[in-house]
């Protein structure tokens, strides 16, 4: 008999994004997929991946009346499916959701740190305050599963848990996908050489250091083009910020992109500006296509470049040094295109969505005492 599991997030994207492959391995193999979440673009896509879906709002931010009711709706959604396993997902629906097991007596508890909360804030006092609430989640479930070296580094260094409780399973990508050309959904110069970033539009992400750094570029690289892929409620602020540099006609606001595979392939250099990163899957993408790559030094980013070998680094919140990087790669083809093909092997080696969802498969037989034995 399957498992019955249920998987939380804190919004549909998580599971759009990262999940799917794992759904489709469970369902392949007998288990029951259930998804909770706060459904805002992908529930129909979604349908097809799941067993049963479930509406619940968990608030991004600390909100005491909606985190309240988050919290309710969570164990109603508990009571009626009585899962086997719940795995729970960032940081703000993993801790609802471990809580909510906990109160429910759900069988086997897993959360996924994809980045520690506290590595999102400079405040010492909002990062104490994370830790506490990550070490106290951390005691009401099982197990934790963490996708970077760097983040196991700093999960033990701060002793959120033992080092038995945590397992190291990076992302992983569907590599049938990464493969052809693709298209720019933008009308550009034929000429035009083309950098370009996909993320959300918030300040993590960095995109006010890349408006600086391509402001910067602009000038001495008339043929080269900014295009930045993804929704956030920073735009309208980042499309001024463009205006007041004087880049309207050079650095484009794409907007939710749907075929972000096709729109990364037609790049010639792909940089991400993160001032933090659980693991950088975007970097993977850009990789798998044979992009090269500029990427700050921070988080999982880390596992992923070898500055120059796979890639090139930058500091975080340092346009200069950014600009520096990618006029390094604008200057020296040859290099790009190296750096572009070892990374591209490293990918295609080490991050099949495969290996890490039959990972995470054999994780939850071990957790459940229903793995195989010699």
């Amino acid at each position: 008999m399957g498992l019955r599991t249920l998987h939380v997030t804190t919004i549909d994207l998580t599971a759009h994004c990262f999940l799917r492959s794992t759904f489709d391995l469970l369902r392949r193999q007998g288990h029951e997929v259930a998804l909770a979440c706060d459904f805002q673009q992908f529930q129909s896509e979604l349908t097809e991946h799941t067993d049963r879906m479930f509406q619940v709002k968990i608030p991004r931010q600390i909100r005491p009346f909606q985190d309240l009711r988050g919290l309710a709706q969570m164990i109603r959604v508990i009571r009626l499916y009585k899962p086997d396993l719940l795995h729970s997902h960032t940081s703000k629906a993993g801790f609802t959701a471990r809580l909510a097991a906990r109160l429910c007596d759900v069988p086997l508890v897993v959360h996924t740190i994809h980045e520690l909360p506290q590595n999102a804030t400079r405040s010492r006092l909002k990062k104490t305050l994370y830790w506490a609430m990550e070490k106290l989640a951390a005691g009401w479930c099982d197990h934790l599963i963490t996708v970077s070296r760097v983040n196991r580094e700093q999960i033990l260094r701060e002793r959120i848990c033992r080092p038995e409780k945590l397992s190291l399973i990076p992302g992983g990508l569907q590599l049938q996908n990464y493969q052809g050309g693709g298209v720019i959904p933008w009308t550009l110069p034929a000429d035009a050489i083309v950098m370009g970033m996909a993320g959300r539009l918030e300040a993590a992400k960095g995109h006010e250091d890349l408006l600086r750094a391509f402001a910067r570029l602009a000038p001495q690289n008339p043929r080269l083009h900014l295009v930045v892929m993804g929704t956030g409620h920073l735009r309208g602020q980042l499309e001024q910020l463009r205006d007041d540099l004087g880049l309207q006609e050079r650095a484009h606001f794409l907007g939710w992109v749907e075929d972000l595979v096709s729109a990364m392939a037609a790049l010639d250099l792909f940089v991400l500006s993160s001032h933090y990163e659980g693991l950088g899957v975007v970097l993977l993408e850009a990789l798998a296509l044979g992009r090269p790559v500029v990427s700050t030094r921070v988080g999982g980013t880390q596992d992923i470049i070898e500055d120059g070998v796979t890639g090139l680094f930058a500091p975080a919140h340092d346009p200069a040094g950014l600009a520096r990087a990618v006029q390094r790669l604008l200057d020296d083809p040859a290099l790009a295109a190296r750096l572009a093909a070892a990374g591209k092997e490293k990918v295609w080696r080490d991050y099949s969505a495969v290996d890490a969802d039959q990972k995470v498969l054999e994780l939850y037989l071990r957790l459940t005492g229903r793995a195989s034995r010699p």
